[in-house]
């Protein structure tokens, strides 16, 4: 291995264009050598002849210079002593061999293709001219005549020479150009790399250093960058055991409940499956009072090309704000309930009140004014309280076998009125649905709600649509409007406690923002799924999806 490793470096020495005069040096001699031989085998007289004597002495000198002469420190014109020597040593030969003069001659291309090779332009000149002083000279010197066909002979090789050594020199500088290209490249392409890798450190550095969980992934989902922080949430996450967990299995369910969220509704596949959204809130770790909740984000990666490259998904722990937030529901419970009661009381006074025949008609339009704002009022507390149990879980379902498309059904009977003094249209494409068991008190309500935005959105002379379905596993329904519309933006947003589109803010309609909110946490406590598709101007669709026999 190591001798062919050796002979290795010295071939490439050989075919340098650079550097190994030593070992150039030894292969024309062992090429020489060998042309030796082989001449010797038929003509011993020409081998010891003084004049091929002569030869090998100046090869001899040449290659003892190759090996003595440290060439690194040489000035360049000096590098022409070893290839002159050998040029002279053949012409020597070849002035002896008249008869294969042409054949010998080919022997001086190997030190003119060298000096060519090192000195480039002026090594082809130099070999140039020693071809001549050696092989050209002589010859028309022993000529009997010279004419044109004499020197037209004398002057080939010499000539061939030349052409080839400015080949050779042409050759070597549209090498050295590429070479410099690449090397120049491939310097850029180092210090960006650099420049990367200090980048990259950087923002692992910056990442790592903030308290909000940070992973990147690919466009099919792969990790490519997760912080400090979300390494911890995810340790927290996983499930007893060995190993390291996808994120289906790991232990994330829906806040203030024991229910796992599905796989397919995890921050991260939802990001995965190309969805963006904001403040889409989880619980982590096991079930129960010590679980940590967490505000997610996501946002889709677009590379230079528009293309989804993947997305970056945020948690926020929100553990103490849910508590703060749990504690103020609780005063706002404690106060509604409160209130409920004094409030019960002004009703009951003021309806008596009204029935008073001796009142004035100013004073009745006074006392049904102040009426109509009590229940306002009221309805406004027993949402709130409303809202609260389901909050708080105190409020259990009272779950009976009931059919979906029943309930919807009613619902419609309910607002028909309502609709027609809004000059709206109901249209109804209802499929008997399968009993389930359903707290019908409470999907009543979920869509009340749902029926309540429609009509309320929705400008005169529109139209709102019902509609169920049933497959193997669940049961739609989904309420259809030709209202204003919600933007991607505020969907993201809808079902979160107190939130209103700016449409809504900007609106006379009446509203607190707590409908939407209460309506999810109620179709969340069947196990079913709630989402919203929406145009703006155009219209919206909210579909409830439950779960049969569930």
């Amino acid at each position: 291995m190591d001798v062919a490793a050796s002979l290795s470096r010295r071939l490439a020495k050989v075919v340098s264009p650079a550097s190994g005069t030593a070992e150039k040096q030894i292969f024309f001699l062992a090429f020489f050598l060998t042309f030796t031989v082989v001449v010797a085998i038929s003509g011993v007289s020409l081998v010891l002849a003084p004049a091929y004597l002569a030869a090998l002495g100046l090869l001899l000198v040449a290659t003892l210079l190759a090996y003595v002469v440290p060439w690194d420190r040489v000035s360049p014109l000096g590098l022409a002593i070893v290839p002159l020597l050998d040029i002279a040593a053949i012409g020597l030969v070849r002035d002896l061999m008249r008869e294969i003069a042409t054949a010998t001659s080919l022997l001086a291309l190997i030190p003119a293709l060298w000096l060519a090779a090192r000195l480039r332009t002026r090594g082809a000149v130099l070999a140039t001219v020693s071809v001549a002083a050696a092989f050209t000279v002589p010859t028309l010197l022993r000529a009997d005549s010279i004419d044109s066909v004499t020197l037209a002979h004398a002057a080939l090789l010499p000539f061939t020479v030349l052409q080839v050594g400015l080949l050779v020199t042409g050759g070597l500088a549209v090498h050295d150009r590429q070479t410099e290209r690449v090397t120049t490249a491939l310097a850029e392409k180092e210090a960006l790399l650099d420049a990367a890798d200090m980048w990259k450190r950087r923002l692992e550095n910056i990442i790592d250093s903030v308290d909000t969980g940070i992973v990147v992934v690919d466009r099919d989902g792969h990790d490519l960058l997760m912080n400090r922080t979300q390494r911890s949430i995810h340790r927290s996450a996983s499930p007893p055991g060995p190993g390291d967990p996808d994120e289906s299995q790991l232990l994330l369910h829906y806040p203030g409940t024991t229910r796992p969220i599905p796989p397919d509704r995890r921050p991260v596949r939802r990001a995965v499956q190309q969805e963006s959204f904001s403040n889409y809130v989880i619980s982590v770790g096991p079930a129960g009072p010590g679980s940590a909740a967490y505000s997610t984000s996501a946002r889709q990666i677009i590379d230079v090309r528009g293309e989804r490259d993947g997305a970056v998904v945020v948690f926020t722990d929100v553990t103490q704000y849910i508590e703060s937030a749990r504690k103020q529901e609780q005063f706002v419970a404690t106060v509604s309930h409160e209130l409920r009661t004094p409030l019960t009381s002004v009703l009951g006074y003021l309806e008596l009140a009204r029935d008073d025949t001796d009142l004035s008609r100013e004073t009745g339009s006074f006392l049904d004014v102040a009426h109509r704002n009590a229940e306002q009022l009221l309805s406004i507390v027993e949402e709130l309280l409303r809202d609260q149990a389901s909050r708080s879980g105190t409020d259990a379902l009272a779950l009976r076998p009931t059919r979906i498309s029943d309930l919807l059904r009613e619902s419609v009977e309910s607002v028909a009125l309502r609709a027609g003094e809004l000059g709206l249209t109901i249209e109804q494409d209802l499929v008997e649905t399968p009993l389930q068991p359903i707290d019908a008190s409470r999907m009543r309500q979920a869509i009340g709600n749902l029926m309540s935005n429609a009509l309320k959105y929705t400008p005169r002379g529109g139209t709102v649509r019902v509609h169920t379905c049933f497959a193997e596993s669940s049961v739609e329904l989904a309420v259809t409007d030709t209202g204003i519309g919600i933007s991607d933006q505020e969907q993201t947003n809808l079902f979160t406690d107190y939130y209103r589109t700016q449409a809504a803010l900007e609106s006379d309609v009446p509203g607190h923002g707590i409908g939407l909110a209460l309506t999810r946490r109620i179709v969340l406590a069947h196990g079913g799924q709630i989402s919203v598709s929406s145009v703006p101007g155009e219209g919206s669709t909210f579909t409830i999806r439950l779960p049969i026999g569930e």
